[in-house]
C-alpha cells in the first residue's frame, strides 16, 4: 500500500513536470501593440507620384520644344539651300557666273561671316521663361530624366503620346491602389477626388491642353500626402504637401492669380513650423532656418509679382524641403 503510494506520488509529479515543459515551449500570442502597427507604403504610391511629375516635366517643355522643332527645320532649310548652291557653283555656268560666285563669297566672308569651325548650328538651351515648373523640376530631377531631356521630340505629338501613355499608366496603378486603400479605411472622398482628378487629367491630356494638363497632374500629387497617413512612412506626410504647395504657388503666379498663390505661401508656413518641433528633435535647427529665410525671400518676390524672381526662389524653397526631407528620413 505505501508503495502503491510512492508511485502514485513520483506519476504526479512527472506530470506535473510535463506539463510546465509543454506550457513553457509553448508559442507566445503577439501583443496587441504589433498588431495594430500600420502597414507598409505600397510601393505604388511612390510610383503614382514619380509619373505625375514625370507628364509636369514632359508638358513643361512643350514651348521650349516647339522652338527647337522650328528652329531645326529652319537649321535644315537652310543647310540643304547651301549645300545646293555649292553644288549650282561647282558643276555649272559661266566662267563669269563662276567668277561672280567666288567674288560674292568673298565679299560675304569679308562682310563679317564667321569661319566655320566644324560645328553643327543647334538651337539655344531652354530659358527660364519658356517653362514654368522648370526651376523646380530640376531639383527633383533623377539620372533617367537628365538624360531623357537630352533627346528632343520631332514633333509635339510625340510628347503627348508619351504623356498620354503615362496617365494610361496611371489608370492601371490606380487600379492597384484602391483596394489597398478601402483595406486601410481611408476616407471615399480623398479617393473619389483622386478618382475625378485623374479623369480630368486623362481629358485634358487627351487634347493636348498646355496649362490644364501640367496643373491637373499637380494637383494628382495633392491626394498623396492623404494617402500617406495611413500606412507606415520614414518621413511626415506634409513633407509631400509642401511639395505639392510650392509647384501650385508658382502656377497659380504664372496665370496672374496672386491671391490663391499667397494661399499656398500661408500653407507653406503652416506646414513648415508643424514640422519644426521634428527637425529640431534631430538636430536640424541650421534646416529649418534655412526654410524660413527662403520662403521669406518668396514672399518678397510674390510682393513684386515678378514670375522669373517667383519661379527662383520657389526652388530654393524646395532644395530646403528636400534637406527637410533628408534630415527627417535620417536615424538618429
Amino acid at each position: 500500500m505505501v508503495k502503491i503510494k510512492k508511485w502514485g506520488i513520483l506519476a504526479m509529479i512527472f506530470c506535473i513536470l510535463i506539463t510546465s515543459i509543454a506550457c513553457a515551449k509553448k508559442p507566445q500570442k503577439p501583443s496587441p501593440k504589433s498588431e495594430n502597427e500600420p502597414k507598409p507604403l505600397p510601393k505604388v504610391v511612390e510610383e503614382i507620384e514619380q509619373d505625375a511629375l514625370k507628364i509636369m516635366e514632359q508638358v513643361d517643355k512643350i514651348p521650349f520644344f516647339q522652338r527647337v522643332i522650328i528652329e531645326k527645320e529652319m537649321i535644315e532649310q537652310k543647310k540643304k539651300a547651301e549645300e545646293a548652291q555649292m553644288k549650282a557653283a561647282e558643276g555649272g555656268g559661266s566662267e563669269e557666273q563662276k567668277q561672280g560666285g567666288e567674288q560674292g563669297g568673298q565679299q560675304e566672308s569679308g562682310q563679317g561671316q564667321a569661319p566655320s569651325s566644324g560645328e553643327e548650328e543647334k538651337p539655344a538651351p531652354m530659358a527660364i521663361e519658356e517653362g514654368i515648373l522648370t526651376e523646380l523640376m530640376k531639383r527633383e530631377k533623377s539620372d533617367e530624366a537628365e538624360q531623357e531631356e537630352k533627346k528632343t521630340p520631332k514633333s509635339l505629338d510625340e510628347v503627348w503620346t508619351s504623356v498620354n501613355g503615362t496617365i494610361l499608366g496611371l489608370h492601371n496603378k490606380w487600379n492597384v491602389l484602391e483596394p489597398q486603400l478601402i483595406q486601410q479605411g481611408v476616407s471615399p472622398e480623398s479617393m473619389n477626388n483622386f478618382e475625378n482628378t485623374l479623369d480630368n487629367l486623362t481629358k485634358f491630356g487627351f487634347e493636348k491642353k498646355y496649362f490644364e494638363t501640367l496643373s491637373v497632374a499637380n494637383n494628382l500629387t495633392a491626394y498623396l500626402p492623404d494617402f500617406r497617413a495611413y500606412f507606415k512612412r520614414e518621413v511626415p506626410p506634409s513633407i509631400y504637401t509642401l511639395k505639392y504647395q510650392v509647384r501650385n504657388l508658382v502656377l497659380n503666379a504664372a496665370v496672374g492669380d496672386y491671391d490663391a498663390a499667397q494661399e499656398s505661401l500661408s500653407k507653406l508656413k503652416d506646414h513648415g513650423q508643424t514640422l519644426k518641433p521634428q527637425l529640431i528633435e534631430k538636430k536640424a535647427k541650421a534646416t529649418t532656418d534655412k526654410y524660413d529665410a527662403s520662403v521669406n525671400n518668396l514672399e518678397k518676390s510674390l510682393g513684386k509679382k515678378d514670375l522669373q524672381l517667383i519661379k527662383i526662389n520657389s526652388s530654393i524653397v524646395l532644395k530646403n524641403i528636400l534637406l527637410m526631407e533628408e534630415d527627417l528620413s535620417a536615424s538618429m
